[in-house]
């Protein structure tokens, strides 16, 4: 241990990852940005967070706070401070089924929080990946998968544990702290640090999905006609487009997700996306047949069902790969 970092505070004793650390390597950097810092906190409790500020305060090294680590900011670490990495905080737990009031600790998973609550038959709209994390999208937004139906994440945060630069503990919802609570729901940004959030979830556990791709003309009549479906979709169906190219050629690649489990719905919000132009599934020109039966969704634990494709080569599971990254992100 270095000196700057000779005096560690007795919650943090086994929380405190050096650079000669194994785990290191693993911990030191995000999704998008490699980082450098003095040492990684693993906080296991509030108290633990607020003791990790208090080592900052003392030893005057920079902060940055980790739930997932996919923020394209790179914020969730930095060049020789510390990083709050809040990944062993990650409990879920239904706090009144009743009123699908759900309590989700910030560095919890996505994938994680959909396995919990399918058994409840709830669900929340999440990032657009399994791994990402739930403290930076519930601070900052939350377009997800069942977006249309559900709406942004942070609409529906009731109430956010805080841990405030001085280390106290305040929970902030519309009775007590409602000035916090708006902040921490993505109205800024250094007022403390999220450590649960309690959230309204939505009645829901099966969904529909279906990958399909489109090629884009020079004109880009076929994104139209796509915002043209989308503009007069059910609000069960949302649908994420990836444009890529190759050459002179271009395509959407497009996930489609419905928030329901039945067939009829599913098959009517997605048949449309068909008509956008030359569709494809995976292996060649498609139609929607029928349910193909349950299947897991690309990197998410809830259950899905997947439409199968009329085509001559395609499989059920064709549809649960992940379109490659392409040029940009589109979302209606």
């Amino acid at each position: 241990m270095n000196g700057t970092l000779s005096a560690v505070p007795a919650e943090l004793v086994g929380k405190l990852v050096m650079p000669d650390d194994r785990r290191y390597p693993l911990l030191r950097s995000t999704y998008t940005t490699v980082g450098h810092p003095a040492a990684v906190i693993l906080p296991e409790s509030a108290g633990d967070v607020a003791a990790a500020l208090r080592l900052a305060r003392e030893t005057g090294l920079r902060v940055a706070v980790r739930s997932g680590g996919h923020g394209l900011s790179g914020s969730g670490t930095n060049n020789g401070g510390l990083v709050i990495d809040l990944s062993a905080l990650h409990r879920v737990d239904v706090l009144d089924r009743g009123s699908r009031l759900v309590r989700v600790e910030a560095g919890a998973r996505w994938a994680q929080v959909a396995q919990a609550l399918a058994p409840h038959r709830l669900a929340i709209s999440s990032g657009d990946h399994g791994n990402v994390g739930v403290g930076g999208i519930a601070t900052g937004g939350g377009v997800g998968w069942l977006v249309r139906q559900y709406g942004l994440t942070v609409d529906h945060i009731r109430a956010v544990e805080v841990v405030l630069p001085d280390g106290s503990a305040v929970r902030a919802d519309a009775e007590a702290e409602p000035d916090l609570l708006w902040v921490m729901r993505g109205a800024g940004a250094g007022a403390g640090i999220a450590v649960a959030f309690e959230i309204e979830a939505m009645e829901l556990r099966d969904v529909g999905y279906a990958q399909l791709v489109a090629a884009v003309d020079p004109a880009g009549e076929t994104l139209r006609r796509w915002e043209a479906v989308m503009a007069r979709a059910p609000r069960e169906l949302s649908t994420a487009v990836m444009l890529s190219s190759q050459g002179a050629t271009s395509a959407a690649f497009i996930t489609a997700v419905v928030a329901s489990d039945s067939p009829s719905v599913i098959r009517d919000a997605i048949e449309p996306l068909l008509g956008i132009g030359d569709v494809m599934g995976p292996a060649g020109p498609c139609r929607l047949l029928h349910r193909a039966g349950p299947t897991a969704p690309p990197a998410h634990q809830h259950r899905a069902d997947a439409l199968q494709l009329d085509q001559r080569t395609a499989h059920r599971h064709d549809t649960g790969r992940r379109p490659r990254p392409g040029r940009g992100v589109g979302r209606p």
